[in-house]
């Protein structure tokens, strides 16, 4: 009977009464039904008013394969059963509910993709030689297969593998989860994409609901964070150890670096110093850095302009001590990103920052040799002028009088004449006083005059942009309280995102896998 066309009555019941049910113009467009019955998949079509079938095996010769064949039994066999009901349902009278309705409906593509996902891997599970051992070189034996539910993009997907066992010294692995990487995980790198992309812009309960809602994958808050912080913490040791052939030099490169806090657990602010009124602290300082050209200027103001696609950016919690060591985190960090991002070929680095001493003293440490230009921040050093104007007269004209004095002298190059004309008024405030200092500290990186001809920024709004971005919107909620492992866990992976790096962690992971 294989390969003949015939009544189909009594190999597939529920088959053939949905066909039978259809009318001639619905059979007529209805594609055909294929299911599975005995190990066998048959398809089934109605034809001059009767069900019809024929093995699908039979039909190989004319093009179809079996990976496809594969994923049609497992579309056939999710939607045989559902559409009929759904179909049911919409002619039953009344106002339908669409927003379930269409939650059934993709459920129901998301659970036939994982099948056919699953059937599609299976298939390359067959066709893998039997390996040699690891550990003697001998050739291992097939032990049957066991399955494993692995949870992906599509949902739960349930993979029966091949496992093989070695005769002589009874080592044992599974052949196809070796291949693909998944040896010894749960979690394919589809749905680990999903979930810290998910939670790298949300809380972990607020990623859970999205990832439901909008992908229809289900997973709970505390498997989320389990998932997102191990991967982070591969991130990490990703960036501390991929350096990869930069593009060709930029002739100059703009380093922008500024720290903002984050708030932390009480354990892990134990003997911490901070701005408490205590001495204690409540937070821990992210160190950002952002590297980006800006070699075009804007048309209207004539400001330097950052070029497209140009930005990279990195994050990690690190104490301001020991920031400037060539051990701490930050240094290691600074060192490895300078090296993927041309830092150490360009001919020209311009730091942009606050005037923090320890950016400073990274910088010369790590960067040693480069040529190096500090560039105070000019909103930083009006912000010090603000408050001492304040102090110099209470009538608001004369202040912007002031104010606007200031800026010119700075963006002239004269901030010895400021420092000059604050002096005077030096005894009459400590916010007075404090802005002397900060200018005289810094005098040697305030040529904004300089910066101007040379096309390079005064301002760090590049930086000021990315602590907003990477850490204020996810860090500083209501709420919330950090470890220092968990923060520098999730900071790496929305620094991965922002720098458009998953693709390059998936191959350094494969290669880790490899050699191991």
């Amino acid at each position: 009977m294989t390969g003949k066309a015939r009544d189909a009555e009594f190999r597939h019941p529920e088959a053939v009464a949905y066909l039978e049910s259809l009318t001639d113009e619905e059979a007529a467009k209805h594609p055909p039904l294929i299911r599975e019955h005995d190990g066998v998949a048959t398809r089934y079509w109605r034809e001059g008013g009767r069900v019809l079938c024929r093995e699908v095996a039979a039909e190989a010769s004319v093009g179809s394969s079996s990976e496809m064949e594969a994923v049609h039994v497992a579309a056939e066999a999710e939607f045989g059963r559902s559409l009929p009901q759904l179909k049911a349902e919409l002619r039953a009278g009344g106002v339908p509910d669409l927003d379930a309705l269409e939650t059934r409906v993709r459920a129901g593509m998301l659970s036939c993709g994982a099948k056919g996902y699953a059937a599609l891997l299976e298939v390359l599970d067959a066709d893998l030689p039997p390996p040699s051992c690891p550990s003697c070189g001998r050739p291992m034996e097939r032990h049957g297969r066991i399955g494993k539910t692995f949870k992906t993009r599509l949902g739960p997907a349930r993979v029966e593998r091949i496992y093989c066992r070695c005769r002589a010294c009874g080592c044992g692995h599974f052949p196809l989860d070796r291949l693909l990487g998944l040896e010894g995980k749960g979690v394919t790198p589809g749905a680990e994409s999903l979930y810290a992309d998910a939670a790298s812009s949300d809380s972990y309960e607020e990623a859970g609901r999205k990832l439901k809602n909008l992908a229809g994958v289900e997973v709970s808050k505390a498997t989320l964070r389990l998932h997102v912080v191990r991967i982070g913490q591969e991130m990490q040791a990703f960036e501390r150890e991929d350096v990869e052939a930069p593009a060709p030099a930029a002739e100059r490169v703009l380093l922008e670096i500024d720290g903002t806090g984050v708030p932390m657990a009480a354990r892990e602010v134990e003997g911490v110093a901070g701005k408490q009124a205590d001495g204690t602290a409540k937070t821990r300082e992210a160190k950002v850095i952002t590297r980006f050209t800006a070699d075009g200027r804007d048309p209207k103001t004539g400001e330097p302009r950052k070029d497209k696609n140009s930005g990279a950016v990195s994050a990690c919690i690190d104490s301001a001590e020991a920031a400037g060591a060539g051990t701490s985190e930050f240094g290691n960090r600074l060192r490895q990103f300078g090296l993927r991002n041309g830092l150490f070929d360009a001919k020209l680095v311009a730091v942009v920052s606050d005037g923090a001493q320890w950016i400073r003293a990274s910088c010369e440490e790590i960067l040693a040799g480069r040529t190096l230009i500090f560039i105070l921040d000019l909103f930083h050093a009006l912000t010090y002028a603000s408050a001492a104007v304040q102090d110099l007269t209470a009538d608001k004209g004369e202040r912007k009088r002031w104010m606007d004095w200031i800026k010119a002298q700075l963006v002239a190059g004269r901030v010895a004449e400021v420092i000059a004309a604050l002096k005077l008024y030096s005894d009459r405030s400590e916010a007075i006083a404090a802005c002397i200092r900060y200018y005289e500290a810094n005098a040697d990186r305030m040529r904004y005059d300089l910066c101007r001809e040379l096309g390079l920024p005064v301002g760090s709004g590049v930086v000021e942009s990315a602590c907003k971005q990477i850490v204020s919107s996810r860090f500083k909620r209501a709420g919330c309280h950090w470890s220092k492992a968990g923060a520098n866990a999730l900071l790496a992976v929305k620094c991965c995102f922002e720098n458009r790096r998953w693709a390059d962690f998936l191959d350094w992971r494969a290669c880790q896998v490899a050699a191991a």
